[in-house]
């Protein structure tokens, strides 16, 4: 996604009418690999407080939850994956949206962000389109393909990390739920907060017939995980994101972009 502001409002009109971002990638299958699932906690040595906006009971207050996940990335570089996936039952059957995406980030104004969109019926693909954004500290570059391959670019206008302010937005929409639980749970040697809760609303406001979230989150508060499924009428929706190789990712310049990338 390019961070100027017609994207930005367009992030979220798209959120708030459920068709929002799912899942990054180039190739679609990278991206649906899910991270590993911590393990029940044992032992009884020391245990670390919850994060901001999280209690042992559950979810406290989600702005605070969706604050300190953004804090966690400052000054971080990271992999961010997302998948979308939402399925809407016609007289003429089955008709599935996915989206994946990938966002490396290097910092704020070093960043390469693909997308893959696509929505089918059965076997036959209905439409597809393909995003990669790039920017090298001074400028922004964009290659589209909906079947024409278009390339656009600009000066850079943005000094925060967009890409996390994203993550904080739908987690503020997604994590609002009224029943919460929280357990702790382990992972390579780690200790970490599951949280999973029920009755939520989705960006739509619409009525939902099941709505369930799961997050596994840091001490310091960054969400390594997050998982929504929810039913509203004829259609289902999925959304994901989590991360990968936090403080260890770094951005090359696509060969598209050529020797003015940076």
């Amino acid at each position: 996604m390019r961070f100027h502001p017609v994207l930005l409002a367009g992030l979220l009109v798209l959120s708030a009418g459920c068709s929002g971002i799912a899942g990054l990638g180039s190739d679609p299958a990278e991206s649906v690999t899910p991270a590993p699932v911590p393990e029940a906690t044992t032992g009884s040595e020391q245990r670390p407080a919850p994060p901001p906006g999280i209690g042992d009971g559950g979810i406290e207050r989600v702005e605070t939850l969706a604050a300190s996940h953004q804090t966690a990335l400052w000054n971080q570089s990271y992999t961010f994956y997302e998948r979308y996936e939402r399925q809407r039952e016609t007289p003429n059957g089955t008709v599935t949206l996915v989206r994946n995406e990938t966002t490396l980030v290097a910092g704020p104004q070093r960043y390469l962000h693909r997308l893959h969109r696509q929505r089918y019926r059965g076997s036959e693909t209905l439409s597809r389109y393909e995003q990669t954004a790039f920017a090298d500290g001074e400028r922004w570059y964009e290659r589209r393909d909906d079947g024409t391959v278009t390339e656009t670019s600009g000066t850079l206008r943005f000094t925060e990390d967009k890409f996390a302010s994203e993550a904080a937005f739908y987690v503020a929409r997604y994590v609002t739920v009224t029943e919460s639980r929280t357990r702790r749970t382990r992972w390579d040697g780690r200790e970490y907060f599951r949280v999973t809760g029920t009755d939520g609303t989705p960006p739509s406001g619409r009525d939902v017939d099941a709505y369930t979230v799961s997050l596994v989150v840091d001490s310091d508060g960054l969400i390594h995980r997050l998982d929504v499924r929810y039913r509203t009428g004829t259609r289902t929706v999925w959304y994901s994101f989590w991360y990968e190789r936090v403080g260890q990712t770094s951005v090359p310049t696509p060969g598209w972009v050529g020797a003015d990338g940076g």
